[in-house]
């Protein structure tokens, strides 16, 4: 009798403990962690599995104009500058502050990306519908110049960025498979770098005074110098490598590979791969910012047109994802604003900006 009282008791306790610990269990939409795996090659590969979670959400939705496709964050002003490239709307400019828009004076059919020039307080916009590109005044967010871009196809200029330490802007000429080089003091091209095929995402490595350029069907990356404006050194990477960033507390370059659905990671010492970020199945980033305030990298996966995107965000320490978060339909460029702590995320197909704050990352 005591022994069947005895394996009662132990079956009720048993049960009662597995309650509790399934009750104890949450799942959020917004929460993905990760371990690394090293393979035999130099290169390390990472997976993702289910545990260190981290959360984040996002904290605002603005409305902006029809289908954003880019967006720079003005230091001076505590502003996003977000370009839209339907036909005859005005641009509009966040506040950091108060998250609501001004539309600025300026609009172009065609406005592709952007990039913010704190040395002379420009932003530099191009238009891949023309061969031409724009010049906006910071302070009074309108027209100041147009810039002249030398046909190369159908369409002409991608990827922008700005060279601090030149004072010159990059521009990827996607369908000329060349990088221009323009003066933000005359506003001209100054010269014509060749690099691969169908160059696209474009960045400024400040640590090295380098660009790195994405060639889109190459799967490989041009390495610029710009004292001597020529091509230093080219790295493979993965499938349809779109936009990159540079990490300045770590002198690495992520480069997103839109096909393969894998972020790459290039030192900028020895310029070669050494990590490859899997992302979730069915991946296809497409833009990528660098969080410096977190050593953090966030990655846009744009989906389909019909489902909201993610954005994965990869720690620069491990090589590792922490964390995913549900943004808006079609996101498609990224900006970090250092002053707030929070990352933009452009959603071109529900023409709205996702507002990430990265409080609570460690």
């Amino acid at each position: 009798m005591k022994s069947k009282l005895c394996l009662l008791i132990a079956f009720f306790l048993i049960s009662l403990t597995l309650m509790l610990v399934s009750c104890g269990k949450t799942t959020t939409n917004s929460t993905i962690s990760s371990t690394t795996t090293k393979t035999s090659s130099s290169a390390s590969s990472t997976t993702n599995s289910l545990s260190n979670t981290v959360t984040i959400g996002v904290t605002a939705t603005i409305t902006v104009e029809k289908y954003p496709s880019g967006l720079a964050y003005n230091s001076g002003q505590g502003e996003i500058f977000v370009i839209n490239s339907g036909n005859s709307v005005p641009q509009s400019v966040i506040s950091d502050t108060t998250h609501t828009v001004v539309p600025s004076a300026f609009s172009g059919y065609g406005a592709n990306l952007i990039a913010y020039d704190s040395g002379k307080k420009e932003y530099f916009v191009t238009s891949n519908n023309y061969y031409d590109g724009y010049v906006i005044s910071a302070t009074t967010n309108a027209r100041v110049a147009t810039l002249t871009i030398p046909e190369g196809g159908t369409y002409g200029p991608a990827g922008i960025t700005y060279d601090s330490g030149k004072g010159e802007i990059f521009i990827a000429n996607s369908y000329a498979n060349t990088v221009l080089v323009i003066s933000d003091s005359t506003n001209t091209v100054i010269a014509t770098i060749p690099v691969g095929k169908s160059p696209a995402g474009i960045v400024y490595d400040s640590g090295k005074g380098e660009i790195f350029v994405t060639n889109s069907t190459d799967g490989t990356v041009s390495v610029l110098s710009d004292a001597s404006n020529t091509v230093v050194a080219t790295v493979i990477v993965g499938k349809y490598p779109h936009s990159l960033a540079y990490d300045s507390g770590k002198g690495e370059i992520f480069v997103a590979n839109g096909s393969d659905g894998t972020v790459s990671v290039i030192s900028d010492g020895s310029n070669k791969v050494i990590a490859t970020v899997t992302l979730p199945k069915l991946s296809q980033p497409n833009a990528v910012a660098y969080d410096s305030g977190k050593g953090l990298i966030f990655v846009a996966d744009a989906g389909d047109s019909s489902t909201p995107g993610t954005v994965s965000i990869i720690s620069d320490s491990t090589n590792a994802i922490v964390a995913t978060v549900t943004v808006g339909t079609g996101p498609n460029a990224l900006a970090y604003d250092s002053g707030k702590g929070e990352v933009f995320v452009v959603n071109r197909i529900d023409g709205t900006v996702s507002v990430l704050s990265d409080s609570s990352l460690k």
